[in-house]
């Protein structure tokens, strides 16, 4: 008796590659005959039980709330292979040095943005930065810790009514955490990218984010800080570009 999952069955399926020719067609798709595969990898490797609900959907990618046989609850990022542009990621991955051994092309760099993600949460972790806790990757997926309750995730900070004052004095430090003992700058920090989880602060899509040893890591800083503080500011938080971008570069974290 064939012993197939659905999802394998599916993959395997002459219907489903033929009719919908999902190598070719790929654009906006996310279910493409190399992400059914890799889904199907992970689904084994890391004892996924069920996809339950979607958390975010994006240009980029899409995230959805899973269950694991453990009855624990993750979050699957799922990188989409046609939409992740070659060159506005290559910004990000030339000049970071722990990247510079990866033979980078048009067909692998979805691959390498996942494991970049993979490596930048990580990092957080070891920092006691407050993010999703990697968990593993393969191919365009990544497996990390889900932020929220059974019916919804986290909500981002920009959804929120108050507390402001109180949000960026912790995020403050752990931009300085960021910089500082994780060695990395976000490069894409913003009032979007940030959720709010048991009363704190917690940072969330670091794909783009570098070494502060790459070329443009002062810039994304700048960028960084300035994206912060204009939200802040605007929520009556009294903050200043400069001023924060003075104390993430400093040598002291009071």
């Amino acid at each position: 008796m064939n012993d197939k999952s659905a999802l394998k069955q599916l993959i395997e399926s002459d219907e489903f590659s033929n009719r919908l020719n999902l190598d070719r067609k790929t654009y906006g798709l996310v279910f493409d005959r190399r992400t059914l595969n890799a889904m199907y990898e992970v689904i084994k490797k890391y004892n996924v039980d069920y996809i339950d609900f979607p958390i975010s959907s994006g240009k980029e990618s899409l995230i959805f709330n899973v269950k694991l046989r453990d009855k624990s609850t993750k979050a699957m990022k799922i990188y989409k292979m046609s939409t992740l542009k070659f060159s506005n990621t290559m910004e990000y991955i030339k000049g970071d040095y722990r990247f510079d051994k990866e033979k980078i092309t048009r067909s692998n760099v979805v691959y390498v943005w996942t494991q970049k993600e993979y490596t930048n949460l990580q990092s957080l972790k070891n920092a006691a930065i407050h993010a999703p806790k990697p968990y593993g990757f393969y191919k365009n997926i990544l497996l990390m810790s889900y932020l929220g309750t059974s019916r919804s995730p986290a909500p981002q900070i920009k959804d929120l009514n108050d507390n402001f004052n109180e949000i960026y004095i912790k995020l403050r430090s752990y931009i300085w955490k960021m910089y500082n003992k994780a060695g990395l700058v976000h490069a894409d920090l913003s009032e979007y990218n940030i959720l709010y989880y048991r009363k704190e602060p917690y940072i969330i899509d670091v794909g783009q984010s570098v070494s502060t040893k790459h070329p443009m890591a002062d810039e994304f800083l700048k960028r960084d800080v300035t994206n912060i503080t204009t939200f802040f500011h605007k929520k009556g938080v009294e903050c200043d570009a400069s001023k924060l971008y003075d104390y993430v570069k400093g040598d002291i974290n009071d």
